[in-house]
């Protein structure tokens, strides 16, 4: 497997809009053609759900189950925190790798959480509406993550109703995270989102995010995520 700084990202839509996987490397440089990009994307993914695969200690499957109860999000209320949760872990986890992994395994929730979250309230659930624009929604991305996500804002943002609701209650928010960590040593992540929240104001729906973060550290201690594969859907 390449190492991670060399692997690109991508998106996809749905409905519902889906975006197709793109990419961005994390050194700031330009990927490949569309289809070396999907691929490398998805090399974290693979690597998860290959041998070598040990399950949380928490669950061999977590469900993502509803965070805890329901926000509003009008007049800058504090928004619903995504319930995270360990998913899978890859990399040689036997002894003593398996005590290097358990001293990072608070911190790496905590940290790719916090990237994860920086983008669901940025561009969902953390603002006020009626609104123009979501300056903050990329702020944990990589540079050419983030040039690629600038140009779906209908798809990673609540962009098509911003100015048609004046707020949103939150009703499921969960965040899993796979980890690749070789040795027992983080060195990348795939967080699975689940956001569901109702609209309130001129359109009244129940809006659904869902899909896949990859992320990588950042060097400083925090994540940042450089590849995404979402989709998004309102009824």
């Amino acid at each position: 497997m390449p190492p991670l700084s060399a692997l690109p990202s991508r998106s996809s839509t749905r409905s519902s809009t889906r975006s197709s996987i793109r990419s961005g490397t994390p050194s700031g440089t330009r990927s490949g053609p569309r289809s070396a990009s999907a691929v490398a994307a998805v090399l974290v993914a693979l690597a998860l759900a290959a041998g070598g695969c040990s399950s949380s200690t928490d669950s061999s499957a977590p469900q993502a189950g509803p965070s805890s109860s329901s926000s509003t999000n009008v007049g800058g209320a504090r928004p619903v925190e995504s319930k995270v949760l360990l998913g899978r872990v890859a990399g040689n986890l036997h002894q003593p790798n398996r005590k290097i992994f358990q001293k990072h395994r608070k911190r790496v929730l905590k940290r790719v959480g916090a990237a994860v979250d920086t983008w669901i309230d940025g561009g969902f659930v953390g603002v006020d509406y009626p609104r123009k624009h979501f300056k903050s929604a990329f702020a944990a991305f990589t540079g050419p993550a983030r040039h690629d996500a600038r140009r779906q804002l209908k798809l990673l943002t609540n962009w098509s109703l911003r100015r048609k609701i004046d707020g949103v209650h939150v009703r499921k928010r969960t965040v899993i995270v796979d980890v690749l960590a070789p040795h027992g040593r983080p060195a990348g992540a795939t967080a699975r989102v689940l956001l569901v929240f109702k609209t309130t104001g001129h359109r009244k729906l129940v809006v659904t995010v869902s899909g896949r973060l990859f992320l990588i550290p950042d060097g400083h201690g925090g994540w940042r995520i450089f590849g995404y594969d979402v989709s998004q859907g309102g009824k």
